[in-house]
Order: C-alpha cells, then sequence, then structure tokens
C-alpha cells in the first residue's frame, strides 16, 4: 500500500498539489469506482496526511464522499450510454 500512496502523492504533486487537481483526475487517481470503500478511505486519508493536508474526520468524510459520488454518476452515465449503442 505504501507504493501505491507514493505514486498517488507524487502524481499528485506533478499536477500542482490536490487542491488543483480537477475532481474526475481524483476519482481516477484514487480509483474510487472499487467495491472496497473502507479501504479507499484508508488511502485517501493516508495521501491526505502525506501531503499534510489536515481533515479531521468529517471533513475527510465528507471529501471522500463528494468524490466517491462522482464516481458512482460517471458509471452510471457510462453504463446508460452503453445500454443505448
Amino acid at each position: 500500500m505504501d507504493i501505491i500512496v507514493g505514486w498517488i502523492v507524487r502524481r499528485i504533486s506533478e499536477l500542482g498539489g490536490y487542491e488543483n487537481v480537477s475532481d474526475s483526475v481524483k476519482v481516477d487517481i484514487f480509483g474510487l469506482d472499487i467495491a472496497d470503500v473502507s479501504g479507499s478511505i484508508r488511502l485517501f486519508s493516508d495521501v491526505m496526511k502525506r501531503l499534510g493536508i489536515k481533515l479531521d474526520g468529517g471533513e475527510l468524510y465528507e471529501e471522500f464522499q463528494r468524490i466517491y459520488d462522482e464516481s458512482v454518476d460517471r458509471d452510471a452515465s457510462k453504463d446508460k450510454a452503453e445500454d443505448k449503442m
């Protein structure tokens, strides 16, 4: 997991910092469409700590939830588009 966290931190740094990364890129970087949401939250928390971003439990959950919801919406839209074909 440290390798993954390290890669994510480097990638976000290359993109100019977490606040400069678009939500869709955050979804892609964190791979939040995976089934293990609790594992994703732990990964997300580790990355935030290593980037020096201090979020309390509520803020961390809210940010993760917002990004996760975008992932779910994106997947639903993709499924609808595939069904129309």
